[in-house]
């Protein structure tokens, strides 16, 4: 060590920068393809988990949707009017011959609504109060008896809410003879409480074969080794691809090993060994019905795309590494050159020389140093030019992105309702939507324009309201009144609309009863009011003065909120413009916009 340390020191200038950067720049290569491919082979693996994951928080939403959209059926036929008119007869024991004829009419009318071609129920059948099946022919009562017992009645009649009975056999009588075949059901069951009478008529029960429920992850299946799983809470197998494996217990120490699943609903996902295979397990609780949906995926094709992958890096690394010594030796040729011109100089110098002055002609760091002054004074001038230039820029981006954050949610959820709407046979309601919805967007288009009238913001929240109305008519009743002289006024673009959202969704919606929101718009002192208020829950102190303040830097905001109206109206008029805020909690909320009064 000492020799090479001597020797290093015996060196030209030229020779040592060479050698310090050829050795600098080995080592750092080796240390960068190293980290490199051990950070991409953990990136490898982290993607497919999180492909895994999101996956499977698809396949649970879309499970979700299924699971509520059969509940919506469930609740329809239960509250179908022809239907408990005839329930109530046979309570009462009024029956005819004819009569019956009467009920399966009334009971085929309400099922075609509900099962399919017109969704994925598969079949419906009615149990009266006194345990008599009605259908209309689709399923054979000998398979259903059994699973509605009265105990299991009584659990549904207490529950009140639609009750998911697992998965069973149900035969089905499409045909009769050789096309009676049993098939695997997902049964549905709600309580039929008459309307007027308040009594006990009987259970609507919804039968989804659990084919639908696999066509979820069976179609868009990659990987013909994929496996996945559906299970209850009792690691009971609900679905699955191999129909064989259906009510069976879930392996956990085969495919777990030594975890298990309410360990791994915790962390998701884990590595195992899987019949000699490295498989990637993931687990989605799917909360709602207490289920879990499990993924298993072999890493065969991943462990092949981290060996090309690593086999890439450290291909790339040697090419680097060769033109890193070409370029460390050009390097240091070129800074030692003006060096040991300097140098020299400064032996002439040291001999007596002092009129010998350095002309070394280049324009690197030290040829920069004769005249360095100056250079500097115009670099500053050319940072303060940019600084405000980059700060003019910043603050039209700052309103630009202001002006975008407001989500395209409502219309989904508006679509939605106009498609619950037609599907109910609600068309004056559908068109009504549709009408509020055009002229929404007609107003919050505007032709690209971000400021507007104040007639037409209050067009665009009146047509917001009326949609709003439709969708929670149970506890949202609404007012607007605005001055007519204030009309005429600007206002930015969707002030008032995020406002009025987050009355109805955190004040009205919050509370037990029906509320009220009432929108104000008046003149004062040369500026315009317009107060939002909502008789809801309320806000603490400390909400208001959260909701106002802007959210902490490492948490970024998910929704166009009150602190971006108020920043938006600030950044556009000053900050004696903007909104505040008065709440008593439990009893009201009063969002007041304070605007100048400038005629649009």
């Amino acid at each position: 060590m000492r020799f090479l340390f001597s020797s290093f020191k015996e060196m030209s200038i030229r020779t040592r920068i060479f050698v310090f950067y050829a050795v600098i720049l080995m080592i750092s290569l080796s240390i960068f393809a190293f980290f490199t491919i051990k950070t991409s082979n953990e990136a490898i693996v982290a993607k497919a988990t999180k492909n895994a994951e999101r996956e499977l928080a698809l396949i649970s939403n879309s499970l979700l949707n299924l699971t509520n959209n059969s509940e919506d059926y469930v609740r329809i036929l239960a509250i179908d009017n022809r239907l408990q008119m005839q329930l109530e007869r046979i309570r009462n024991g009024e029956m005819t011959a004819l009569d019956h004829l009467e009920v399966k009419k009334a009971l085929s009318t309400a099922i075609s609504k509900v099962v399919h071609p017109n969704s994925y129920v598969a079949a419906a059948s009615i149990m009266s109060d006194d345990r008599t099946l009605f259908d209309v022919g689709f399923v054979d009562n000998s398979s259903v008896y059994p699973i509605l017992t009265e105990d299991v009645i009584e659990t549904i009649t207490k529950g009140k809410t639609p009750a998911w009975l697992g998965l069973n056999k149900i035969k089905y009588q499409f045909g009769g003879g050789e096309d009676n075949v049993f098939v695997n059901a997902f049964v549905i069951a709600k309580t039929i409480i008459g309307f007027d009478t308040g009594n006990i008529l009987g259970t609507a029960i919804l039968y989804l074969n659990e084919e639908n429920v696999a066509s979820i992850y069976l179609d868009n299946i990659i990987n013909q080794d994929d496996k996945f799983y559906i299970i209850d809470n009792e690691n009971n197998i609900l679905s699955t691809r191999d129909k064989n494996e259906l009510y069976k217990k879930f392996d956990e120490k085969k495919y777990l090993g030594k975890y298990k699943l309410e360990e791994l609903s915790n962390t998701n996902s884990i590595i195992n060994d899987i019949d000699g295979k490295q498989s990637l397990i993931t687990v989605q609780p799917f909360d709602k019905l207490k289920w879990k949906i499990i993924s298993i995926i072999p890493l065969d094709e991943i462990i092949y795309e981290k060996n090309e992958m690593t086999k890439l890096i450290v291909f790339v690394g040697c090419i680097c590494l060769i033109f890193a010594f070409i370029a460390s030796y050009l390097l240091s040729y070129t800074i030692s050159r003006p060096i040991l011109k300097l140098v020299n100089i400064m032996k002439e110098i040291k001999s007596g020389n002092m009129k010998l002055r350095a002309n070394l002609n280049t324009k690197g760091e030290i040829g920069m140093l004769g005249d360095g002054f100056n250079s500097l004074m115009d670099r500053i001038n050319n940072l303060l030019e940019q600084i405000y230039i980059q700060q003019k820029s910043k603050r039209e981006n700052e309103f630009k992105l202001l002006q975008s954050q407001i989500k395209p949610h409502f219309l989904y959820n508006t679509i939605e309702t106009i498609i619950s709407f037609i599907k109910l046979d609600m068309k004056d309601k559908a068109m009504l939507t549709a009408k509020n919805l055009a002229g929404f967007y007609r107003i919050s288009l505007s032709k690209g324009k971000d400021i507007i009238s104040i007639e037409e913001e209050m067009k665009l929240i009146n047509n917001y309201l009326s949609i709003q109305k439709l969708r929670y008519i149970e506890y949202l009743d609404y007012k607007i009144d605005f001055e007519d002289r204030i009309l005429k006024y600007q206002i930015p673009k969707l002030t008032l609309q995020p406002l009025v959202e987050n009355s109805i969704y955190h004040g009205l919606k919050e509370k037990e009863e029906k509320g009220n929101l009432s929108i104000k718009g008046y003149y004062e002192q040369d500026t315009i009011k317009i107060e939002v208020f909502d008789d809801g829950v309320g806000m603490t102190v400390e909400q208001i003065r959260s909701v106002l303040n802007p959210p902490p830097k490492d948490k970024k905001s998910t929704e166009f909120g009150l602190y971006n109206v108020d920043a938006r109206l600030k950044l556009l008029y000053g900050d004696q413009y903007g909104i505040t805020i008065d709440s008593r909690v439990g009893e009201y909320t009063k969002v007041i916009v304070t605007l100048p009064a400038n005629e649009y």
